[in-house]
């Protein structure tokens, strides 16, 4: 059984380190081992689809003394009955509800965790990148402004990017809400600055990798199965994740055919 420490398990699924200590304190999600003469706290892998289970039932709205009744029952229909009673207290926001009910009907199942896991070096590579610090309010429009002004600048200059563009996040941006973000796209070449827009050279990486397909509505899921694997394969080393936008939204408006590739930074071994 592999373990994830607090700030990994949070970046696997996406709950920040407040709430896992608070769930820990009531008894919703208590670690599987707490060090008694540091109080560090480490996560099982089994763990996590609970966890997930507990993030999709906040997205709904659910007071967090009904999840522990829902997590504890094990009637199918009492279960079943106790959503129904609070989704229909949440019927005006139809496509809110549509989007989080069919992810967790996905998370109930338990075949869902199975994307394929991979493995690739990032390398070292010139890039013009917009960095800022964001939290979970702000991290869309900043993204999705950021990346139209890169694209924009490329365009003026005549410049076409040598590669997709890509995002950098800091762990305090899944623990805390909060943190540095960097959305950025190879150039091959150093570039002059230009309003908010930065040469930077992106570092030589290794990363475990998963493919997510879709809208990032349930990005989690992938997360979770990126984090999972990382614990029992691999050495979880510090820095950001990268997610690299494969198709994204500088190609489609189409959430659906968004092809996005997510990097846990590791030391990777042959074993």
């Amino acid at each position: 059984m592999g373990t994830l420490s607090i700030g990994d398990f949070s970046r696997a699924t996406h709950l920040g380190v407040k709430a896992l200590r608070h769930y820990d304190r009531i008894g919703l999600l208590q670690p599987a081992e707490v060090d008694t003469l540091t109080g560090y706290r480490r996560y099982g892998v089994e763990q996590i689809a609970n966890a997930l289970l507990i993030k999709r039932f906040r997205d709904l709205g659910l007071p967090l003394n009904h999840i522990a009744t829902l997590l504890r029952t094990e009637d199918v229909e009492e279960r079943t009955r106790l959503l129904e009673a609070h989704l229909n207290a949440l019927i005006g926001d139809l496509e809110r509800m549509r989007s989080a009910t069919a992810s967790l009907s996905r998370l109930l199942d338990r075949a869902a965790m199975s994307e394929s896991i991979g493995f690739r070096v990032a390398p070292a590579a010139h890039a013009a990148a917009i960095e800022a610090e964001v939290d979970e309010a702000t991290i869309t429009p900043w993204f999705r402004g950021a990346t139209a002004e890169l694209m924009a600048m490329l365009s003026a200059r005549h410049l076409a990017p040598s590669g997709p563009v890509a995002g950098l996040f800091d762990e305090a941006v899944f623990t805390e809400g909060t943190g540095k973000a960097t959305v950025f796209v190879p150039t091959g070449a150093p570039i002059r600055p230009l309003g908010r827009v930065r040469p930077i050279l992106t570092p030589r990486t290794e990363l475990a990798v998963v493919t997510h397909r879709g809208s990032h509505t349930d990005i989690d899921r992938s997360y979770a199965a990126l984090g999972t694997h990382v614990a029992r394969h691999e050495i979880s080393t510090p820095g950001p994740i990268r997610e690299t936008y494969l198709t994204g939204p500088a190609d489609t408006a189409d959430e659906g055919e968004w092809v996005t590739e997510i990097g846990w930074p590791v030391f990777h071994t042959a074993g």
